[in-house]
């Protein structure tokens, strides 16, 4: 398994060093494979250490995380839900996403003595990095309890891409009367796409959350290769109370909004993906001058405005009681918003939302 990660990471980053069983200068830790840059880079830090997880409970998660990204390096989790094949004939390994030193390796405040745990300094815990783990359920974390067999290939998306379809079967520019409205219908189907894939995992999720009568979230970290990133939140129960989360991380710091949600998140949240995704269509389709339109509503109780930015983003300023929050959304994060749109509706029953 080491061996098909390593050729992997040298595949991924060619300009690195790859290392295999390797220890750095800042980690007393002894790395499965390690990704070693020759200058540091934002957001990655100077290096990667890439961790295979087969059957193995020796290794704590948040305090081997936490010691990497204290040392300036990132991490990857490999377990076997990422490897293609059977074992132990494994084809390839699909790589996840690092957990970035930026920012979850920018500490919080000073130790309260040198006998402060890592983790504790950095502010880390299970449930800021649970969502990096292919294998995880509402915050319960396993590590060897790997299926058997692997998983049947995800099904690819039926749906042509909203370009392909406008191009080839509506023959539409985002000025023509009705478009908007199509392309809703469209992201509906993305949406009722999605929802296919977590129905069965969100039904689990459900059982624990009803048996231990407490709150989970629904989390995405939105990032780009700059290292500012934000992370929208949607706290759901049994019940119908729940919120809206919505944390900004950038150079200055960090800044928070949050609001109260009740099942009307579903449709809210909806609204407001299908809002952001018509923006950064019709900024892919013609430029900021030609097209500088802007879209008001609501997030449940948090008034916001989506913008064009660039000819690839389009610009979200969100207003709180007491602040205001700006938001930049590109073209690669329509997926994961569509997603976590997927996930709320299962949540709270619904198939289809009125907008």
């Amino acid at each position: 398994m080491k061996s098909i990660a390593v050729d992997k990471v040298q595949k991924e980053y060619p300009d690195a060093t790859v290392h295999v069983e390797f220890v750095t200068d800042e980690v007393p830790r002894r790395a499965d494979v390690f990704v070693e840059f020759e200058h540091p880079k934002r957001p990655l830090g100077s290096g990667i250490a890439v961790e295979v997880q087969y059957q193995n409970e020796q290794k704590d998660f948040v305090e081997t995380t936490a010691s990497y990204l204290d040392g300036g390096c990132s991490v990857i989790w490999l377990f076997e839900e990422n490897y293609v094949g059977t074992h132990p004939d494994y084809e390839d390994v699909e790589l996840p996403e690092p957990l970035p030193v930026w920012p979850f390796g920018v500490p919080h405040g000073e130790p309260e003595s040198p006998n402060t745990p890592i983790p504790d300094y950095l502010g880390v815990t299970e449930s800021d990095l649970i969502e990096a783990l292919p294998n995880h359920v509402d915050g319960q974390v396993t590590l060897t309890d790997f299926p058997a067999t692997p998983e049947e290939d995800e099904e690819t998306d039926p749906l042509p891409e909203w370009s392909r379809e406008k191009a080839l079967r509506l023959n539409l520019s985002v000025d023509c009367p009705g478009v908007r409205a199509v392309h809703r219908a469209w992201l509906e189907g993305k949406i009722q796409h999605e929802s296919k894939s977590h129905r069965g995992t969100l039904e689990d999720r459900r059982d624990i959350v009803e048996s231990e009568a407490r709150p989970t979230y629904f989390s995405h970290r939105f990032t780009r290769d700059d290292g500012d990133t934000f992370e929208l939140s949607i706290g759901v129960t049994p019940s119908e109370n729940g919120e809206v989360i919505i944390r900004n991380y950038s150079g200055t710091g960090e800044n928070k909004l949050r609001s109260p949600a009740g099942t009307s998140i579903a449709t809210s949240l909806t609204e407001f993906a299908m809002d952001i995704c018509y923006v950064l269509e019709c900024v892919n389709a013609a430029t900021t001058e030609e097209w500088s339109q802007q879209i008001d509503s609501e997030l449940c109780e948090l008034p916001y405005v989506v913008s064009p930015a660039t000819i690839e983003a389009a610009s979200i300023k969100l207003e709180g009681k007491d602040d205001t929050m700006e938001m930049t959304f590109y073209q690669s994060h329509r997926k994961p918003l569509l997603e976590l749109c997927a996930k709320v509706r299962l949540w709270h029953g619904c198939q289809r939302v009125q907008l």
